[in-house]
Order: structure tokens, then sequence, then C-alpha cells
């Protein structure tokens, strides 16, 4: 009778636990990086609109 636990089996559920983890891990970040980028991207954009507002119109940039 073999037994349940060798060291091959071990092994093939360690691995699979590995890659499980990954997995889930590979998941969250992109979560995270979403986040982060809509974060970044809305920041971005509020600087820009205050930093616009203190200077002058944009009619005064056009070539006449």
């Amino acid at each position: 009778m073999k037994p349940i636990l060798s060291e091959k089996n071990i092994v093939v559920v360690l691995f699979v636990m590995v890659l499980v983890t990954f997995a889930l891990a590979q998941e969250d970040s992109k979560k995270m990086e979403k986040g982060f980028s809509a974060i970044t991207t809305h920041s971005a954009s509020q600087l820009f609109a205050d930093h616009t507002n203190d200077k002058t119109p944009e009619s005064d940039f056009q070539i006449k």
C-alpha cells in the first residue's frame, strides 16, 4: 500500500499552493494598480487644473 503523503505528493501539493498564491497576489496587485493609477490621474489633473487657473487665459497664447 502506497503512503498518501509521499515526497512526490507533498511537492505537488506545495507547487499547486504556490501557483494559487501567486495568482491571487497578481489579481490583488492589478486591483491596487488600478486604484493607484486612478488616484494619480485624478491628482495630476486636479494639480493641472489648479495650476492653469493661476495663469493668464488660454486666449493669450493663441497665434494671431
